[in-house]
């Protein structure tokens, strides 16, 4: 979907549900909406925010020092500057989470010499049928090692359409190809993952068609995800089927394939934890160039010699706690909003939100605490990853360690995958890995996707007016599966687990920077396989300004009127099916009834008025015997009296 500069300034500035006009569908245009909305909202004092200079300076210190995977000696760097920086801007109650793991080591930083084979210094080397292949673009993450000397065995090429047993697996160095993108029409899961979905709000730009993967000269996101996400059950095919090793080669040119590393669990059941014992399946992954002679080597089953020099070590990671002081800090009265990034990663961009974080924390420092209604927490978490994410490491959750301590927080705010460069595949078959030529605005940069929990109104008009105002651009907002997006299409939820609310059922947003396209390979850091400068510290500072607002207005935002509750009702009435009414034939109309009510309802809570916000509910329930069949009208009068009883 494209819209020039002009046709965007004339669209409403925000979008609603499906099957209802963007003004009407959130209260856009009605009397007092937007008064209100501007009377309250937080703004940000360019002067205190941090400047370009800043932002390149700190992300140039963090790429230096390279790979940051919990417990390694770059990771203990960028923390220390980050816990440094936060003590300087004001943070107190430091507090952190010791997190034992085995750590996957691979000695191929900062020499990519250690991928090609003729340097005399290769870590990850292959020949196949007596010649080596020249480059190998990474491997896979706890997949083992070889001896010093590799190992040698047959090849056989994993035909999915014809699958080999595991017996005739057994021994043999596997190779695979992955598949390229399936035919329409999609899956659910397909297009949920691998093309861009509705939204709840996007900003102005030219954007690609929806529910379908965009070319790679346009991005290379999606189809790097889709490629390198397969791995995974490759992984599970050679695991099950006792080969010696893995061969994987990506249909991706070599820039876009080199250091690309997917986070892997090489266990039987492909879950991972303290005292984990890997399967031993050593794996390399290829490019399309340089995996070609590999593919038909495999497929006249010749033999080969892998090698991958790597060990596993007992490491130590740390998730560290950082408070700044609201008002109330200290009493019982105390409330916080959660912010929440991860340290742990293999580029820059991947992973740079702690600076997002201390860029953050760097603006309301400027401000007086007895001007900070809320206390800002600050969660560094270090277990993305580890070996199986978050998900394996529930005891070192900071908060289910402390429950007591979630408590007082009443909203939280993530992210992730900051500044970062859009990435294409150009060029005769794909090969030319280079930067996109597109404005920021156009696609020049990686999408800022947002996650919010859920479509609560508050929370999509905040984020909408936060990068307005702060002329952050390529912003593209989605609530997930609760309901359709504004042009009535499937949303898919961003898979931004810094964005906490989610898991702790809260209210939340959070920030992912789509990825990987150029940030989930090792040597990605100031400078990318695409070419010098994949940081854009200007994109880096408009992020950080509107993350800056949308803390702000979180930290003076009543409660009630960003109650999950708001968005489970909207969502409710949208999703009514035209047959629930009673007059199917104006179900349109009479559904737009009831959100001009609901709007009424979230308007008048808005702005102090409790009464009218009671009176608003009351009227929808009222309507809805004489509007819809008795078992969705049930439903919609449940969520509205838990309504009442939470807030009214």
């Amino acid at each position: 979907m494209s819209h020039s500069r002009n046709e965007s300034s004339r669209r409403s500035f925000l979008q609603g549900a499906a099957g209802v006009t963007a003004a009407t569908a959130l209260g856009i245009g009605r009397t007092g909406a937007q008064q209100i909305a501007s009377a309250t909202s937080f703004k940000i004092d360019p002067r205190l925010l941090i400047t370009p200079d800043q932002a390149q300076e700190w992300n140039a210190f963090k790429a230096l020092g390279g790979p940051t995977y919990a417990g390694s000696a770059g990771w203990k760097r960028y923390t220390d500057f980050l816990v440094g920086k936060a003590q300087e801007f004001g943070a107190v109650d430091l507090d952190h989470v010791d997190i034992p793991y085995d750590r996957y080591i691979v000695e191929d930083w900062p020499d990519r010499r250690t991928h090609t084979y003729s340097s005399g210094i290769a870590v990850e080397k292959l020949v196949t049928d007596g010649t080596p292949v020249p480059l190998v673009a990474s491997y896979g993450m706890t997949s083992g090692s070889t001896p010093p000397e590799g190992i040698s065995a047959q090849l056989l090429f994993y035909d999915p359409a014809n699958p080999p047993p595991p017996a005739q697996i057994a021994g043999r160095i596997l190779v695979f190809a992955t598949a390229p993108y399936p035919s329409a029409p999609y899956t659910d899961a397909f297009i949920d993952s691998y093309t861009p979905t509705d939204y709840e709000w996007r900003s102005p730009g030219k954007w690609p068609p929806l529910f379908t993967p965009p070319p790679t000269n346009m991005m290379t996101a999606y189809h790097s995800r889709w490629v390198f996400s397969q791995l995974n059950d490759f992984a599970a095919i050679g695991i099950k089927g006792n080969a010696a090793g893995l061969i994987i080669v990506y249909d991706l040119s070599p820039g876009a394939a080199f250091g690309l590393a997917q986070r892997s669990v090489y266990t039987p059941d492909g879950k991972a934890g303290l005292g984990t014992k890997y399967v031993n399946c050593p794996t390399l992954t290829l490019d399309r160039v340089n995996g070609a002679k590999v593919l038909a080597d495999a497929k006249a089953e010749k033999a080969a010699t892998l090698t991958l020099t790597a060990r596993f070590e007992r490491a130590t990671g740390k998730s560290y706690l950082a408070f700044l002081p609201g008002k109330d800090y200290g009493t019982p009265q105390d409330q916080q909003i959660l912010l929440a990034t991860h340290t742990d990663a293999m580029s820059l961009v991947e992973e740079n939100g702690g600076l997002g974080m201390i860029g953050v924390m760097s603006y309301f420092n400027g401000i007086p605490r007895a001007s900070r209604p809320r206390t800002l927490a600050f969660y560094f978490d270090c277990r993305h990853f580890m070996p199986g994410a978050e998900d394996s490491w529930p005891q070192f959750d900071y908060y289910n360690i402390h429950p007591e301590k979630l408590k007082p927080v009443v909203a939280t705010l993530g992210m992730e995958h900051m500044g970062g460069r859009q990435t294409i595949e150009t060029g005769p078959g794909g090969n030319r890995y280079s930067y996109s030529s597109e404005r920021p605005e156009d696609g020049g940069v990686i999408t800022s996707l947002i996650d919010v929990n859920n479509n609560n109104v508050w929370l999509v008009e905040t984020v909408a007016r936060a990068a307005t105002d702060n002329h952050w651009v390529r912003v593209d907002v989605k609530s997930g599966e609760v309901a359709p997006g504004v042009n009535g299409g499937r949303q898919a939820r961003v898979r931004s687990p810094m964005n906490k609310g989610r898991g702790y059922k809260l209210p939340g947003i959070g920030l992912a920077g789509d990825w990987p396209g150029g940030w989930t390979q090792t040597y990605s850091q100031m400078d990318t396989e695409a070419g010098p400068q994949g940081f854009d510290k200007n994109y880096f500072r408009s992020q950080v300004g509107g993350l800056s607002q949308i803390a702000g207005d979180l930290m003076r935002v009543d409660p009630k009127v960003i109650d999950l509750g708001w968005g489970e009702l909207k969502s409710a009435i949208v999703k009514l099916d035209d047959k629930a009414f009673l007059k199917p034939d104006s179900s349109k109309e009479q559904r737009q009834a009831l959100l001009d009510r609901y709007f009424a309802a979230f308007r008048a809570l808005e702005s102090g008025n409790h009464s009218g916000m009671q009176e608003a509910l009351k009227g929808i329930s009222g309507s809805l015997p004489s509007a819809v069949v008795p078992d969705a009208g049930q439903k919609v009068s449940t969520l509205i009296n838990m309504q009442l009883a939470k807030i009214g």
